[in-house]
């Protein structure tokens, strides 16, 4: 199944990474050395890889759809510079895969839209008006939103139970220039922090390569703006919400290094807290819905740090992940885990049960390019050995997905977290 959105007729390609992505490993002399050491030597890999798919454009994002009875969907985006026929000039072309993880942990295509390069896509936490939502942010400067729903009739569905489709449903630019990139996004949620109540009126944060920050709301099928403001002077690689207080919105930039957060209700012309402790862009931050004041943040100097909310001038912790950290996204049961995408240093996992002494108990070196994209898949131990592995040893198993840029690999891929959790196979790097 394929659909088009966009002129996609060229001869040639060539690849770059995202913008003006700097290779970690040439930041290393300005990053402290942290001391540390491991504790572990010839410890058995936590994953299991179940399947691959090409995505021949280069991957960039990958996320699980959150919503009961779609848990097994998830999507994959790309993002390829490609010149056109003279050679002069290039477009920047990307497509969104709509997957389902099918039983013996195959991939299963469902759908494959060609659209402007993606940047950045998040499901809507919760239902919309009673319709399952994806936001994408692409390289036209557009934030788009996807409607799933079902590809056939409900008996098809229940014989098959793969028969899913985006559709395409709003769009709104961003700002008013061609040169501008939509970075990336995220959804508020007005309920508590794990309700999954149905949210009619949710609002969406999305940064650009200019270093803007713009609230939408979304008003029936329509997107409506909020408010935009300048938050950095170079691009705001990531902006997203604390999902205790839709009102409170954090973003990270580039060049600057700052890490800021700013509030709503007393408009945004200030942030209400900033930062440069980052030695180098800060490209992910992620509020952890459980912990209520705890908060993630990554940056190209390699270190993941950790953060209490109420105090901005220092981090909690500070932990070396030996790659520059493009994606950090917790774990949507305990929440107590990180999965990393740390570009040349592959993907990790990281417990955060002491917030203090965060330590790396997983790798997952399986993919052979800058390791971008990184999702946990919703679906709980009992469903996932059910549904997918066909097992009966359920305990502690998840799925992930992992994607990577230069060779448009898509992985899936199970995990037991019992398998390192213990003292003797922590790998601890923090320093304070």
């Amino acid at each position: 199944m394929e659909e088009e959105r966009g002129n996609v007729d060229v001869s040639t390609k060539t690849m770059e990474p995202l913008l003006n992505v700097p290779n970690p490993r040439a930041l290393q002399q300005t990053v402290p050395s942290v001391p540390g050491q491991s504790k572990s030597r010839n410890r058995p890999s936590m994953f299991r890889t179940l399947d691959t798919f090409d995505t021949e454009f280069s991957a960039d994002s990958v996320e699980w759809c959150p919503i009961d009875s779609f848990k097994d969907v998830f999507v994959c985006g790309t993002y390829e510079l490609s010149k056109t026929e003279d050679e002069l000039t290039s477009k920047r072309l990307g497509r969104i895969y709509l997957f389902r993880a099918s039983k013996n942990g195959r991939i299963t295509l469902l759908q494959k839209l060609d659209v402007p390069a993606v940047l950045d896509m998040k499901w809507a936490r919760v239902t919309c008006r009673n319709q399952i939502l994806l936001g994408v942010a692409n390289c036209s400067g557009c934030l788009q939103i996807y409607r799933l729903e079902n590809d056939g009739d409900e008996e098809e569905e229940e014989e098959e139970g793969k028969k899913k489709k985006l559709a395409f449903l709003t769009e709104k630019r961003i700002v008013n220039t061609d040169e501008t990139l939509a970075l990336s996004l995220d959804w508020s949620h007005s309920g508590s922090s794990t309700s999954t109540n149905d949210e009619p009126n949710p609002r969406i944060v999305v940064s650009d390569s200019k270093g803007v920050v713009s609230l939408f709301e979304m008003n029936g099928d329509g997107l409506d703006p909020v408010c935009s403001w300048t938050a950095h002077e170079f691009e705001a690689w990531i902006a997203t919400f604390d999902y205790w207080d839709a009102n409170v919105i954090y973003s990270g930039s580039g060049d600057d290094c700052k890490f800021q957060r700013f509030d709503a209700r007393i408009g945004t012309r200030r942030a209400t807290a900033s930062n440069q402790i980052h030695r180098a862009g800060v490209t992910s931050i992620h509020s952890n819905a459980t912990r209520e004041f705890l908060l993630s943040s990554g940056s190209y100097d390699e270190i993941l740090r950790l953060w209490d909310t109420r105090n901005f001038e220092r981090p909690v912790s500070q932990t070396n992940l030996r790659g520059g950290i493009w994606r950090l996204k917790w774990d949507p049961f305990a929440r107590r885990y990180l999965l990393a995408a740390c570009m040349y240093g592959g993907f990790q996992v990281i417990d955060c049960e002491n917030s203090e002494t965060p330590c790396i108990i997983g790798k997952y070196d399986e993919h052979e390019s800058i390791a971008y994209g990184c999702d946990w898949s919703f679906l709980n131990c009992e469903q996932t050995a059910r549904e997918i592995i066909e097992t009966s040893e359920a305990q502690n198993l998840l799925l992930v997905a992992t994607c990577s840029f230069y060779d448009h690999a898509l992985k899936l891929a199970s995990l037991r977290l019992d398998t390192m959790v213990n003292d003797e196979s922590c790998e601890e790097n923090t320093y304070a």
